[in-house]
């Protein structure tokens, strides 16, 4: 049927044939009479190879998903007949059928009994399997694959259902109970006895169990002859995973706590006197997960157990029985959580965590188990020699995300008993910082990493605030790692991490009595122990921690400036060689570059000297940049290939990224010009400009940042300078993308500079004209963004309006006045952005005519239109909370017209819009305010389409 000519196992891995056949198999799955043709080839004389047979079913799948529930009485007697003759023929059949294949067609019988059971089909199991010898091996087999699958289709809880789908399960299950769920139970027992040496079927059986116990009678599992037969299967390494899921399913399985106490005590008493839930050290992994599955399950039903008991103030003698069980399980969970085996050693975690927290709260003087909890847990959060420390596979991943766990089992206690968290690192602490490089690396890095993460453990404002006692030891703890933990380098991991730590915890550094900790971190930063570390790998974060450090600390730094840049200076060599063949990354050399500016611009330095340092950075930058731009000319004088020109202009976009790092160390306090280094930048930005050209472009964006952080560090002084960085980032944004980043640079600097931007040379309203055109150059703006050109039009738009705002509010709206009709243009491109469907660009667009209306009272009249049109519009709903904020925006606009001319605006209004509508609409307008006058015109316009749709 699908052309594979009976190789269709060859034919489904051949990418040649696969294409093939998915096209015949779409092309069976729309035909109409697709199903019965996959029918008629399984019933035929001439069955399919298997794989063929899968393909089939996949299309009697498809029928029954969309089109069985609506089939006549005939196309349900063929499917009927279909599952008639499967059981019939498989059971005869002299081979067993491939896996994937059985599954697929328990699945096919699960749909059609979803689909039938009870109206259609009250009779299922009678028909199909319990009429014939159920404890046949091929008939068991199958009939409980298909019990399983029923419970995937119809009971699973882990899998969305719509509620027409949840409605129909529970319809199903309620008649399962009454008509065959009793015939079901008894014949697990049946297949049980029968089939008792084959384990395939035994454990398909406790899957069974473990799946239908949640909604059955109790009583059909939970009595001698089930639990007998599940403790039996405890003792086969084959079958003891299934009988630990059937235990656990029955455990879990919800009822009264009064009903389940006796349950659970009894299913405890039970596993103990069977050895079930004992465990050691010399135990297989088997026997560990079973121990430990059953002893977390049975821990939390205990627990919860007694809770609602002790809630209702019943059966104390249970709650007390419940109590003393914990205690025993909790012995077993902690040989479970000492398993070295990151994922046995987790299985009891949960348990341990909430039995822990019960002991805090109701047993705060037991303090054994927390001891133990504690101990434990510390130990196993050191990572085994089999892993690698700093590593970043699948297992050091893995053992992560166990550590996770870990801190979370730890929190419960921690929050409650601080000091004995606190008891247990300390002594850690100083065997690690006494013992220097006779510890292993892994302790190192565990302490380390426990430290970092202590505010995970105990309450976190321990280590922000702390006080005298528990508070200030636990404070002092990563301050006595800094101060004595000695980087050997055996570790890169543990260096990162010794740097995380300073930088985490650079409060407690700065409340320190002595600001020697804070040198000595410094001076591990500046050698191989820090930023010049061999390992590449952890290089870059390194650099960027010191970064932050300098910043954290730049005043106790102070005094150290000149030490401090002469170590850093190698490091600030910059050449355009292959970033392969240099110590560090273009990305680092710029972290190093913020750092030494700060460390000058808040060094102890006159301002003479702060602007010499700078100065001196700035020339050397200076002169490559330009050494560069030489090597460039001549790279294209001799026809060079590309790649050789793009390295050379990566090397120049560099430099000019550096210098944007340096400026970052400015800031109120220590201004640009207070440390006289105004003209080293303007000379700088001088330079960069008059470099940048359409033939350079690829400087475009480092030069504009480098503009962007000189607006945010000067004042009046970059003003000469403002109109030709303009002109020369217009000349090189031709695209979109890089229209939007003008037209951000543009609002920031009249969101800064304001009314001085009109004597600053630079042609606002030439900008905002090339962004309206821009903004209005396609006839999409009512369409979502689809793609990246679309999006990079959506920002266009948005920044274009942001920057009319901006100029409106700003005092500088004389600028469109230069060119005749230039106002009117940028404005109706407004208006045409509110109304259309991006509500970012509606609500500031809309905002922006509402500025300009008492300025030009001529587009009074255009923006009341537009503004009473907004809420009409398709996309604006009640429902949508971006929506609301466009109303809101609306609301703003029309009280703001009405408030100035309350007479002119009820005329405008009753001839714009219907009288009645219009009468509403100013009532709400003079008797409502904030969100309720929002809510109200909503509720007008969408009574209005309403109206309009009928």
């Amino acid at each position: 049927m699908f052309g594979t000519n009976g190789s269709a196992g060859i034919a489904v891995t051949d990418p040649t044939k696969q294409e093939e056949i998915y096209r015949a198999l779409e092309t069976l799955k729309k035909d109409e009479l697709g199903w019965k043709k996959s029918v008629e080839s399984f019933i035929g004389p001439h069955k399919p190879p298997p794989e063929e047979q899968f393909l089939l079913l996949q299309v009697i799948e498809d029928f029954l998903n969309k089109r069985y529930h609506s089939s006549n009485s005939q196309d349900v007697a063929i499917i009927r007949n279909f599952l008639l003759h499967y059981t019939k023929t498989s059971r005869s059949s002299p081979e067993d059928q491939p896996v994937f294949l059985t599954n697929k067609m328990a699945h096919i019988f699960s749909l059609v009994f979803a689909a039938d059971f009870p109206e259609r089909w009250s009779t299922f199991f009678n028909d199909l399997f319990f009429n014939d010898n159920i404890t046949d091996r091929k008939v068991a087999f199958f009939y409980l694959k298909v019990l399983l699958a029923v419970d995937v289709e119809v009971v699973n809880r882990d899998i969305q259902r719509t509620k027409l789908e949840s409605d129909r399960n529970i319809k199903i299950k309620d008649a399962m109970r009454e008509i065959c769920i009793n015939e079901i139970a008894k014949s697990w027992l049946s297949i049980a006895n029968s089939l008792s040496g084959d384990d395939v079927i035994q454990c398909l059986i406790l899957e069974n169990i473990a799946s239908y116990v949640d909604w059955i009678e109790l009583d059909l599992v939970a009595n001698d002859y089930v639990m007998t037969y599940i403790i039996s299967k405890f003792q086969n390494s084959a079958t003891s995973e299934a009988a630990t899921s059937a235990v656990c399913g029955l455990l879990e399985k919800g009822m009264p706590a009064e009903k389940k106490v006796g349950l659970a005590l009894t299913i405890m008493a039970v596993l103990r006197n069977s050895g079930l839930l004992t465990v050691n050290d010399n135990n297989d992994e088997d026997e560990v997960t079973r121990v430990g599955s059953l002893v977390n399950t049975l821990g939390l039903v205990l627990l919860d157990v007694q809770n609602k008991l002790c809630a209702s103030s019943i059966l104390e003698k249970e709650q007390s029985c419940c109590v003393q069980e914990m205690a025993g399980l909790a012995e077993s969970a902690i040989v479970v959580l000492n398993n070295e085996d990151p994922d046995l050693s987790c299985l009891c975690v949960d348990y341990i965590r909430a039995y822990a927290s019960f002991l805090v709260k109701f047993h705060p003087n037991d303090t054994n188990f927390i001891e133990k909890v504690i101990r434990t847990g510390l130990l196993r959060y050191v990572m085994g020699d089999d892993l690698t420390v700093g590593g970043d596979g699948e297992d050091e991943v893995e053992f992560q995300e166990y550590r996770k766990e870990l801190r979370s089992m730890l929190n419960v206690i921690g929050l409650k008993r601080p000091e004995a968290i606190v008891n247990a690192i300390e002594p850690w602490t100083a065997e690690v910082t006494a013992g220097g490089s006779s510890i292993p690396v892994n302790r190192i890095e565990a302490l380390l990493n426990i430290i970092f993460h202590l505010h995970e453990i105990i309450p976190s404002n321990m280590l922000q605030t702390p006080r005298e006692g528990i508070s200030q030891r636990a404070a002092r703890l990563p301050i006595v790692i800094l101060e004595g933990l000695v980087l050997d380098g055996r570790c890169p991991a543990v260096h990162v991490l010794y740097f995380e730590l300073a930088c985490r915890y650079e409060r407690l550094l700065v409340l320190q009595n002595q600001p020697v900790t804070i040198t000595h971190i410094a001076g591990a930063f500046l050698d191989q122990r820090g930023i010049s570390i061999p390992s590449a790998n952890v290089r870059t974060r390194i650099v960027y921690l010191f970064c932050r450090f300098v910043k954290s600390h730049k005043t106790v730094l102070g005094p150290l400036v000149s030490e401090v840049i002469t170590r850093l200076a190698p490091l600030l060599a910059v050449s355009p060689q292959s970033e392969a063949n240099q110590l560090l990354s273009p990305d680092d050399q710029g972290y190093i570059f913020e750092s030494t500016a700060t460390l000058i611009v808040f060094g102890d330095l006159s301002s003479e000297m702060k602007s010499q340092y700078v100065g001196e950075l700035a020339t050397t930058l200076a002169m490559k940049f330009e050494n560069g731009l030489v090597e460039l000319n001549a790279a294209r004088a001799r026809k060079a290939d590309e790649e050789t020109i793009q390295s050379i202009l990566q090397f120049m976009a560099n430099i000019i990224g550096y210098s944007s790092r340096m400026s970052k160390a400015f800031n109120n306090a220590q201004s640009m010009k207070a440390c006289n280094c105004i003209e080293i930048y303007l000379k700088l930005v001088k330079l960069f400009v008059e470099t940048l050209s359409p033939e350079n472009a690829f400087l475009l964006e480092s030069t504009r940042q480098f503009a962007h952080r000189l607006v945010v560090s000067m004042e009046e002084e970059l003003m000469p300078y403002m109109s030709g960085i303009f002109d020369k980032l217009a000349l090189v944004s031709t695209d979109l993308d890089s229209m939007h980043h003008l037209l951000i640079f543009c609002h920031q600097t009249v969101a800064k500079y304001k009314k001085a931007m009109l004597t600053s040379g630079v042609d606002l309203g030439n900008v905002l004209a090339i962004a309206a055109r821009a903004s209005l150059q396609e006839q999409e703006n009512n369409v979502p963004a689809k793609d990246d050109s679309q999006r990079a039009l959506l920002y266009v738009q948005r920044a274009f309006v942001q920057l009319l705002f901006t100029v409106i509010v700003s005092d500088c709206t004389p600028a469109l006045n230069n060119t005749p009709g230039l106002i009117d243009h940028v404005l109706e491109a407004a208006a045409r952005l509110a109304l259309s469907s991006d509500q970012t660009a509606q609500k500031v667009a809309l905002a922006s005519l509402t500025k300009i209306s008492p300025i030009i009272p001529s587009w009074s009249a255009r923006t009341l239109r537009v503004a009473l049109e907004i809420p009409s519009l398709p996309h604006i709903t009640p429902s949508d909370a971006g929506s609301t904020l466009v109303v809101h925006e609306v609301c703003a606009t029309l009280t703001s017209l009405h408030q100035s001319d309350p007479d002119g605006f009820s005329r405008a209004l009753r001839e714009l819009v219907p009288n009645g509508f219009s009468d509403e609409l100013l009532s709400a307008l003079n008797t409502l305010k904030g969100k309720n006058l929002d809510k109200q015109v909503m509720n007008l316009y969408a009574s209005l389409k309403n109206q309009t749709s009928q």
